[in-house]
């Protein structure tokens, strides 16, 4: 039998740029949901910050969150849970690069030209590891004016990736049988974009963890909510059933806006959270479902097999060195 974890989905609508008072009631709640046994608590995406590039302070609350990192890992070794801190936002001293996608922006006083990063996190329980990071890949419109996604010189430490970065899994601490749960990170619109399930799946995740801020009612344009005011939620319940049920995984989606749920295959969605509402569910996350799953639809085996259609999709992008003869 696979094992059954519990999985804290923590929703709410932080204070914009109060990074102390959005720390303080995530690490509340964090708390709470680990002496309640939950093995994973995540957070939304903005989540000590809030997603307000227009106020003259986002850009300083965003250089300050970045040291908040420390702090979840400081409460995970308290506490004994492991913890996905929603998406902190880093600011990165730059230069000006048009040609390579580079966005900047100025601290309020002037003297510092930025690029920011929405980066999500895993941190280990009990010891505060950082076993994956991830920086948001699929940018909605609106960011694109404030922030910079991963480009191909961003991609390894040492430069030497050829080809945009690849969605990697991890393994977590979390236990199945002889082997370790493997995960993988994404963000908010990332949901849009099949591939970056596919490629996770490839590399064998078992749970995929969504911190999001995507509120169903503001994020979209009003010709589109007077045809369907409901269309954003429809939009991501379809979602999260479909990349649940087509890759065999559960996918974890926590929200600020609303609509934060769990979706497994078979099971499907379970635990929602409505707009508005600062909540935190804890779900029971039975692994066997996903075992069920892919022995009826065999997903992962298709995948693998020699000969597959879409094998192309899932290139890992080549090291410079790799290919060349001597």
């Amino acid at each position: 039998m696979a094992p059954n974890y519990k999985v804290a989905i923590i929703q709410f609508q932080p204070k914009p740029v109060d990074i102390e008072a959005n720390f303080a009631y995530s690490a509340d709640e964090i708390r709470k949901a680990a002496a309640a046994g939950a093995d994973i608590a995540i957070l939304p995406e903005y989540h000590l910050t809030a997603w307000v590039p227009e106020n003259p302070e986002f850009v300083n609350a965003s250089v300050a969150s970045g040291a908040f990192l420390a702090r979840y890992q400081d409460l995970a070794r308290e506490v004994n849970i492991n913890i996905v801190p929603g998406t902190i936002v880093e600011a990165h001293k730059a230069e000006p690069d048009p040609a390579g996608g580079t966005t900047l922006v100025t601290t309020s006083d002037g003297t510092a030209a930025l690029e920011l990063r929405n980066m999500a996190y895993f941190v280990e329980a009990g010891t505060g590891n950082v076993l994956n990071s991830y920086q948001k890949t699929n940018l909605w419109h609106p960011e694109r004016d404030h922030l910079t996604a991963p480009t191909v010189e961003s991609a390894s430490a040492d430069g030497s990736t050829v080809g945009w970065p690849p969605h990697v899994a991890f393994d977590t601490p979390l236990q199945w049988g002889d082997r370790k749960v493997r995960a993988g990170l994404l963000v908010c619109w990332d949901l849009a974009f099949p591939e970056a399930f596919r490629a996770l799946v490839a590399d064998g995740a078992d749970i995929i963890l969504i911190p999001s801020c995507w509120y169903p009612y503001q994020d979209v344009d009003e010709e589109s909510l007077a045809i369907n005011p409901e269309c954003e939620i429809d939009f991501l319940r379809a979602c999260l059933a479909a990349r649940a049920g087509e890759n065999t995984v559960a996918v974890v989606f926590c929200n600020t806006g609303g609509v934060s749920l769990l979706a497994q295959p078979i099971l499907g969605l379970r635990g929602e959270i409505g707009p508005g509402v600062a909540q935190t569910n804890i779900m029971e996350m039975d692994l066997d479902y996903l075992r069920v799953a892919d022995s009826n639809y065999k997903v992962r085996a298709d995948m693998k097999r020699a000969g597959w259609h879409y094998a192309h999709t899932l290139q890992m992008p080549q090291k410079k060195d790799e290919g060349k003869k001597e």
